[in-house]
Formats: C-alpha cells, structure tokens, sequence
C-alpha cells in the first residue's frame, strides 16, 4: 500500500529513517522542504502509527490525470472499506495552485462523485471515514485519510504549553540528531518539549530542564509527571545555577529569537552565554543541537559545526545546527 506521510518541511529524512527502522527496507521518496514523504509499505500500518516524526498520515489508493479517474479506479477498494458505514467527508488539498480552483472546490467536486457512487451520507462533524484526496501538479490522488481528527504530532505530555512551545516533531528531529548520550540539557526549556521527547527516545538518560521563569518551569514541571522524571530548575543562562564541575553528553536547545518573546537580556548576550555554557558542559564528545532563525547570532568559537539542516515551520525558515567538541 502507498502511504503519504507529512511532516516538517525539511525533516523528510527523519521520516525516512525512522520508517526504515520500523519497517527494515522501503521505497521511499521525497522532495526535499515539501514536507511529504511517499512510502510503499506491504505489510499492517499499525507501526506507522507509532512515529514521532510524522505528522499525518494518507492511505493513497490511486492516482491520475483526472479525479474522476483515480476514484473510479479505486472503487472496488473503496466500497470494501466503506462496508457498513454511514457516513462521510472529504479532506482534499491542492498542493501546487497552477490550477484555477481550490482545496474547496476539490473536495466538493470528489464529494458529489462519492456521493453519486456510493450512497454514503455527507457528515462533516463526525463522519464514519473521511477520504483524501489532493491535486499535485497535474496528477489527482484519491484514498483514505488515517488520521482525520487529530494528529500524530500531539503527545500526551503535552497538558501545559508554554506560548512558544517548540513543535515535538522538531524536538524529536533534533533529538535523534544529538544521538544517545547518558546526561543532557536544555536550558531554554519552556514547557519541556525538547527533554521530554529526549526521554521517550532514550529513557535511560538523565534530562536536565532550566528556564529563566519560574511559570515557565512549573509549567514543564506538571508535563514531566506524564512522561518521565526530568531535573527542571530555574535560571537565567547569563547566570547559570548549575554546580561546578557538571558535564553533560549533549545540549540540545530552542533558544529565545524574539518573535513571539523577548529574551530576558539582549539577544545576542544569551547566545553568547549559550554558547559559553556549551564549551564549559560539555564533555569530550558531547553535542550542541539547536535551532533558530536567527542565523546572524550563532557563532560558534571552539565547537565545530558538524550538520546544518533548514526547515520551515508556518512559513517561518530556521536552521537546526549540530556542533561538536573540536
């Protein structure tokens, strides 16, 4: 079956990855900062629901020139899996706009040729299935969307947000990146996300949790009850309240960029101090894993940079950078 997996534009190969490690060996493809990756998979698509880099997912049954075409060709599925139902609704997209109608109009087009064929109801509220279907540069894909009603990136930890909460998908991402390690920090870690997602991929790990309001930390406090004992403090990071001597495996942070929030002290001050504190913690072979947009402020003295990664998140372009001891 033919799976349309979406998730942050620029993690694509984190999908990629972490569907190989499900699933051993699979066809995958995609285009990078598209956000979608393409997935033939043979055997029950219960595992893919357990990735955390993933953010929807489509059962693609066919495509083709037309959209009367790919659900014509897909009937015979598409009655099987409508067997004993109800009800329904249409979730469409138009991927590239060269065309002169909307996602709107797709769906109501592909919803009056469903209801024509089957003799299901329309239900938008709570519909027994609810088809997918997009326009892709002049090609029209029709299936099944597996996950209509919510989204994979949701966690359960995730009870008290900071405003600025890190999406769990980039902190996953960013996560795998800094690999195992036996002690890590963040100490920009608002409601906890980063630490949190650390613990979940390596939960032997010790995970250490600093923000610089006090809210702030309680707020990462009550999630850490859901998902794993994390040390959360509070402290400035131009006035770290760490002991002396402490070492850390990995550093992996969001710090501030002052669009939603405003540092407490200039930015690029607690860049600097970031980075102070990384060349002070970190141990022989430990990493720094961050991300932002403001390129302008990551300067890295004695750490080198070992991977630079571009995502877009709503429109917004930031960089992940992965830097090690040099």
């Amino acid at each position: 079956m033919k799976l349309l997996l979406t998730t942050v534009p620029g993690l694509e190969f984190i999908v990629k990855e972490e569907m190989s490690e499900a699933y051993g060996h699979l066809d995958i493809h995609f285009n990078v900062l598209t956000g979608r990756v393409f997935a033939e998979v043979k055997e029950p698509i219960a595992r893919v629901l357990a990735l955390r880099s993933v953010e929807n997912i489509r059962f693609i049954l066919e495509e083709d020139r037309t959209l009367e075409g790919a659900i014509e060709r897909s009937l015979d599925e598409v009655r099987d899996l409508s067997k004993g139902l109800r009800t329904f609704a249409v979730h469409a997209e138009r991927v590239t706009k060269e065309v002169g109608f909307t996602s709107l109009d797709l769906a109501r087009e592909a919803g009056r040729i469903l209801l024509e064929k089957l003799g299901l109801r329309v239900q938008l509220d709570a519909p027994d299935i609810v088809f997918y279907v997009e326009y892709d540069r002049g090609v029209y894909r029709f299936g099944v969307d597996i996950t209509p009603f919510s989204t994979l990136r949701d966690r359960p930890y995730r009870k008290a947000l900071h405003k600025s909460a890190l999406n769990p998908i980039i902190a996953y991402a960013m996560c795998r990146l800094a690999g195992p390690a036996r002690r890590i920090l963040d100490p920009f870690c608002g409601s906890g996300t980063i630490v949190l997602e650390y613990l979940s991929l390596y939960p032997e790990a010790e995970g250490l949790c600093g923000d610089v309001e006090t809210e702030t930390a309680l707020k990462a406090s009550e999630n850490a009850k859901t998902e794993g004992l994390a040390h959360i403090y509070v402290q400035d990071v131009l006035k770290p309240a760490l002991r002396k001597g402490l070492e850390v495996d990995a550093i992996i942070t969001n710090p501030p960029f002052g669009i939603r929030e405003k540092a407490v002290g200039r930015l690029r001050r607690v860049y600097e101090a970031l980075f102070m504190m990384a060349e002070e913690l970190l141990s022989s072979k430990g990493k720094l894993v961050m991300i932002t947009p403001r390129r302008e402020l990551v300067q890295a003295k004695s750490l080198y940079l070992e991977r630079e990664i571009v995502i877009n998140e709503g429109g917004l372009a930031s960089w992940i950078y992965v830097f090690g001891r040099g």
